[in-house]
């Protein structure tokens, strides 16, 4: 069995579904409670647990990752932990991944966060991000630990596994035992994961969906999915807007846009009714497909890597919103597939509806997977998870598209 930590759920699912993709039984645990002894562990090839722990303080997500782990590892039949991060490193991916290391017997973790299907690539150990934005992320695993991590460079991965493999015993002598590579292809993601599968040391794999993608390698499986279909966008990121623009433009889609200062101030019923009645009404008039989104979603808006305790207890009220909007429809529209943008949402729309696990199933567009919920209420039901900045301009139109031409 394969356990992947991820700190959300779109993450989870995104990484999850790399090795659903290779044909491995892959559930998600949509609610960390550190107990193993559920079936899915004994059930599942790949198991993914979103410890939801991003918003958290480095000392927190610490605490909760190391105690999961320290479970993990007395499972009998695990073959290794797969932390993974945000392609942005946002979060707290230094102290969680010290977690695992410190909680188990693992002796290097193999540090792979680029996802070139999605434009992220590292070089000089420094992630690359939009708006020219650069992570030093070798300095954060040697800042932010008490480990010693050492950049693998291109010309070093380029050279191939067996040559890579020598490379890495060399600086584990030198005390190394966090490696970061440099990574601008899926090529060379592949040789990393060849070269650690090939040094005979228990280790700890930390990365995006990208080097998911090349530790597991291929099938895919059939689904027919519920035809009317609820887009809830709770991610103010501006690949989603235009992702929902040009859906609305191109289906002509009703979009119910949500009251967020109405949410926050105090008048969260009155905001919530009211997009509940007004999605039931698009619903009615013959609408299949129906967008519920956050009011703010067109605002001009900055990435920002690790907001304030305020604004992110605004964000988490926001989310709560959409999850109970999505329940209090399901209550009278169904069956119904789900597609939820933002970590936070997808998370609140399985509280709200009681999902305890997600099934995954196929992978739509690279970042985008598509799963089936277990437990609660829309047991059965279908859901596309989607990180907010992930995707194309007409991600969301391939993502409707998949879903009515493979509609029940």
């Amino acid at each position: 069995m394969i356990a992947i930590i991820a700190d959300d759920l779109t993450g989870a699912n995104d990484t999850g579904v790399q090795y659903k993709k290779n044909g491995y039984s892959t559930t998600v645990k949509i609610m960390n409670d550190n107990d193993v002894s559920s079936s899915m562990f004994k059930t599942s090839d790949v198991v993914v647990i979103n410890t939801d722990t991003r918003p958290l303080s480095k000392k927190d997500a610490y605490d909760c990752v190391f105690k999961l782990a320290e479970k993990l590892n007395s499972v009998n039949n695990l073959e290794y932990i797969y932390k993974k991060v945000d392609s942005l490193m946002r979060g707290n991916p230094a102290p969680e991944l010290e977690a695992i290391l410190d909680s188990t017997d693992a002796e290097i973790a193999i540090v792979a966060s680029a996802f070139p299907d999605n434009g992220r690539i590292v070089t000089d150990g420094t992630l690359l991000m939009p708006d020219n934005k650069h992570v030093d992320i070798t300095n954060i695993f040697n800042t932010e630990t008490k480990r010693k991590a050492v950049n693998v460079r291109l010309i070093n991965v380029r050279e191939g596994a067996e040559s890579l493999k020598q490379y890495m015993e060399g600086q584990m002598e030198n005390g190394a035992d966090i490696f970061v590579f440099d990574t601008v292809s899926n090529e060379d993601l592949a040789t990393i994961s060849d070269a650690a599968m090939l040094i005979g040391k228990k280790k700890i794999f930390c990365g995006s969906a990208g080097l998911a993608k090349q530790l597991g390698r291929k099938k895919k499986a059939e689904q027919k999915y519920d035809g009317t279909v609820f887009i809830v966008v709770g991610s103010r990121n501006a690949a989603t807007a235009h992702q929902v623009r040009m859906a609305t433009e191109t289906f002509k889609l009703p979009v119910v846009l949500v009251n967020s200062e109405e949410i926050i101030d105090g008048r969260y019923e009155k905001a919530v009714s009211e997009s509940v009645e007004k999605a039931k009404e698009y619903y009615l008039n013959g609408n299949k497909v129906v967008i519920i989104a956050i009011d703010s979603l067109f605002e001009e808006y900055t990435v920002v890597l690790r907001a304030t305790a305020t604004e992110n207890a605004k964000s988490l009220k926001v989310a709560e919103s959409l999850g109970d909007i999505v329940k209090r429809l399901y209550e009278h529209i169904k069956p119904v597939s789900f597609v939820a943008t933002g970590g936070d949402t997808a998370f609140q729309i399985c509280n709200f509806l009681g999902s305890d696990g997600m099934e995954l199933v196929d992978e739509i567009v690279p970042g985008v997977p598509i799963g089936i919920l277990r437990e609660g209420m829309a047991d059965g039901s279908s859901m596309v998870t989607k990180s907010g900045g992930f995707g194309d301009e007409d991600t969301l139109v391939k993502v409707i598209n998949y879903l009515m031409v493979n509609r029940k």
